[in-house]
């Protein structure tokens, strides 16, 4: 097939294919350096959430402790309403993010509270019918009445010595000092982590706590939520593309660590655009000189394959270029030079032996005398 193409595109052709060998080398170089730099990310983001997890889980151990310990005293084991006051509010101020202990019955009456408020029955709450359903630990994330932040309620059982079920304690605390420790966690200049809990509603945010005052926010369509535990995916969100690693935290929750791509690979980005720019400039480079050393080649081959063609035909105005050169070209014209010579030697000979066969009267046996 490429016998069909003349010189020029050919040798073209030839150095541009050349010319793809550092491209590519190029392009191999950049996707090496972005799964490089997409395992530092996800080694960043590891870290940043193992610290978040560890203090997540150390603020759900340190409300179970506090809560577990009053259980084991004799008067919660009896139920004896006035003698569990006095416990329950020195509890509240063991953590300075508790708002609120009681003790309900099973029917779901508060017999005793931290706050000294009246009774008040707890039976249509989800951490209190969990309890009483069997489950070891109750809880619900929920807004808090007297101020509009989220508020975690666990409850555990109060047993009696028979290990019989005698009511439950409920432990109330605020979610704002989690994303105090979120916040204070930050991840570059962009970076910042969320959590939500068991149905996927916004329980702590370290970048806008606005978004915890007043109600619930559902997140369940949040990117984050959908990725497997410390696998680091790349999604758009919010009109930005972003990094994101998500993880299992604390009772049921999600922790998720995100991060603008552009900051997180910027090591990569800036390699990349330098390799763009640099395969650009070979690109042109190479074009420039293909075209000039495919020119070079093909104008003195196709000028002297002209020649002997106007040669052949016996015409010898035409002018050899290119007989002083010291390359294969200079070869060539000097052959076709001395090919020229040797015809018009011969053409010369054949005319005057012509010339002496008119002069001695002879005829030519065919065709006209010249």
């Amino acid at each position: 097939m490429l016998q069909h193409v003349k010189i020029f595109p050919k040798i073209l052709l030839n150095c541009l294919l050349i010319s793809l060998i550092p491209s590519a080398g190029l392009i191999y170089q950049m996707m090496t350096t972005e799964q490089e730099q997409k395992m530092v990310v996800e080694q960043s983001l590891k870290q940043s959430s193992d610290v978040l997890v560890s203090e997540v889980n150390n603020w759900v151990d340190k409300n179970l402790k506090n809560a577990s310990l009053l259980v084991s005293f004799d008067e919660f084991k009896k139920m004896e309403a006035e003698k569990q006051v006095p416990k329950l509010v020195a509890a509240t101020n063991n953590l300075d993010w508790v708002t609120l202990m009681f003790v309900a019955d099973t029917k779901g009456d508060a017999v005793a509270r931290s706050d000294g408020k009246d009774s008040k029955n707890y039976s249509d709450r989800e951490y209190f019918k969990q309890v009483i359903a069997g489950n070891k630990i109750g809880q619900q994330v929920l807004i808090g009445k007297l101020e509009p932040v989220p508020l975690h309620c666990f409850a555990i059982p109060v047993n009696d010595d028979g290990k019989k079920l005698v009511g439950v304690l409920t432990q109330c605390s605020k979610l704002l000092s989690i994303s105090e420790y979120i916040t204070d966690t930050r991840i570059g200049k962009t970076g910042f982590a969320l959590l939500v809990d068991d149905k996927s509603r916004l329980i702590a945010h370290g970048e806008d706590k606005s978004k915890l005052v007043g109600q619930l926010q559902d997140f369940k369509e949040h990117p984050g939520l959908g990725i497997d535990n410390l696998s680091v995916e790349v999604k758009e969100f919010e009109g930005k593309k972003r990094v994101f690693i998500s993880r299992s935290v604390g009772p049921d929750w999600r922790l998720v660590v995100q991060q603008d791509y552009d900051e997180a690979f910027a090591t990569y980005i800036s390699a990349r655009n330098s390799a763009l720019i640099l395969a650009v400039l070979t690109i042109i480079v190479t074009l420039a000189l293909s075209f000039v050393v495919s020119y070079s080649i093909s104008s003195p081959v196709v000028e002297l394959t002209k020649v002997a063609d106007s040669y052949s035909k016996g015409v010898f105005t035409k002018k050899i270029l290119g007989q002083g050169r010291k390359d294969e070209i200079g070869e060539l014209a000097r052959a076709v030079g001395r090919m020229a010579t040797t015809i018009q030697i011969a053409i010369g000979r054949l005319r005057k032996q012509k010339k002496n066969a008119l002069k001695r009267g002879d005829r030519p046996r065919r065709g006209r005398p010249t």
